[in-house]
This record gives C-alpha cells, structure tokens and sequence, in this order.
C-alpha cells in the first residue's frame, strides 16, 4: 500500500519550496508519493508543476491551483492542465475571495474537474468562503467529483464536518494541521474509508502530522487506508 502525502504546495510563494525538497523530506520517513500543487497567494501559475513532475515522475502527483476570478481563463487553464495529465485541483477561497458554492465562479471549475474525472482539494478552515456547509453544497452538486476538505473544518466547525462527510459520499475531510485531539475524534466517528492524510507541506512538522495517523488509526488497514490507500483509489493510482 502506497503512503501518499494529499496536500503539498512547490514553487515560489509564501516559501520556497522545490520538487527536489519534497522528494528528499519523503525519504524521511518513507513516503512513496505526494500530491504537489503551486502556493496560492497572490499571483500563482502552474507551469513548474510539469518540470518537477518530470524530474521526479514516480513521486510526485500533479494538481493544478486556479482562481476562479479568472472566470473563463481558470476553466480554460484548469481544462489545459488536465490534457497534459494534471490529477485534480486546489482551490483556497480564503486567500482568492470567493464562496466556494458560488455557482457562477466556481461551478464551471467542477464541471471540467468531473469531465476529467479528476479531484479538488480546498482549504477548509471554517471561515465564510469555505465553511463545511459550503463544501456540503458543492458535494450535493457535483455528487461524482471528489472533494477534499483541507484541513477538516477545524478551529471551529470540525464536528459538523464530519456529519456532513458522512452524508455525502464524495466528501472526505483531510487532516494537515488539525491537532491531536480533534483528528482522534474524526478518525473515530468518521470512519477511516474517509479520512485522507495530508501536510500541507513545506509549513507543517512532516513527522508528526504522519505519526497522529499512526497513533490514532485502529488498526493497520485503518492505517494504510487514511496514509494513503483513499487518495490512491480516487486518483485510480494501483
């Protein structure tokens, strides 16, 4: 069973942060893959995504970043993206300004996303943009797509999270900064089949986000499922 990293950002941003980094943090403490996706703050292109793809083609697992304000562009770049093999999407309504369930802005990103049976990843801190009632409406929308709640609806609304995880079926809640506590508590009354590890790399200690899986799994299926086993089956990666 793969370890797989769902949630970490390369390039120039709020850090410096290369392919080759991500690699070598990696191997650490063995981690076979990861999720990698441009820093969203302020400008933000795709374009070295690719390079560091290249370089590391059995680790690294390409996701586009776009900002919906972009309206037709974002789709249009999103759509580009995908041709060349990109897997899913980021999206960070906080930092970009928009509601996630916004329908004019953000729905055409999810039609393209379906389309190409890829997966979105949106930064989901329980603020207005990207309360988990947002998440849940999109979820409801576009029943098909998977949908990725960073960082599980914590500080405030990490309970409701989880209810609304489990009514949707495409609605998974990943875990990078999310304390021990609160990820016990998910893990247990969410179940495993629908948490996902992530880091939220460069910014996060590597090693413990991955031991609070560890500690907290039931058991060593649970364990392999949420460290990367659910990212692998939406991703169609054997």
């Amino acid at each position: 069973m793969y370890k797989i990293d769902a949630h970490t950002h390369v390039g120039e941003g709020a850090a410096v942060w290369t392919g080759q980094q991500v690699v070598e943090r990696m191997d650490t403490i063995g981690v076979d893959k990861t999720v990698i996706f441009p820093f969203t703050e302020g400008y933000f292109n795709n374009d070295l995504i690719p390079q560091y793809v290249e370089e590391y083609p059995d680790r690294l697992i390409p996701f586009a970043a776009v900002n919906p304000w972009n309206t037709h562009e974002a789709a249009d770049e999103l759509e580009r993206c995908y041709q060349k093999g990109f897997k899913g999407v980021k999206l960070h309504p906080t930092l970009c300004g928009f509601r996630l369930s916004d329908k004019k802005l953000v729905n055409p990103l999810f039609e393209v996303t379906e389309a190409y049976k890829g997966v979105v990843i949106v930064h989901g801190s329980a603020d207005l943009y990207n309360c988990p009632l947002e998440f849940d409406r999109m979820a409801r929308r576009f029943p098909k797509v998977p949908l990725l709640m960073a960082h599980c609806g914590f500080f405030w609304e990490w309970e409701l999270a989880i209810e609304l995880a489990l009514e949707n079926d495409n609605l998974y809640l990943e875990t990078s900064r999310v304390p021990g506590m609160e990820s016990s508590k998910i893990i247990e009354k969410l179940g495993a089949t629908k948490v996902i590890w992530g880091t939220d790399g460069p910014f996060c200690d590597y090693e413990w986000e991955f031991n609070k899986i560890k500690r907290y799994a039931k058991c060593e299926h649970d364990f392999d499922l949420m460290i990367g086993g659910n990212i692998a089956n939406l991703l169609g990666i054997q």
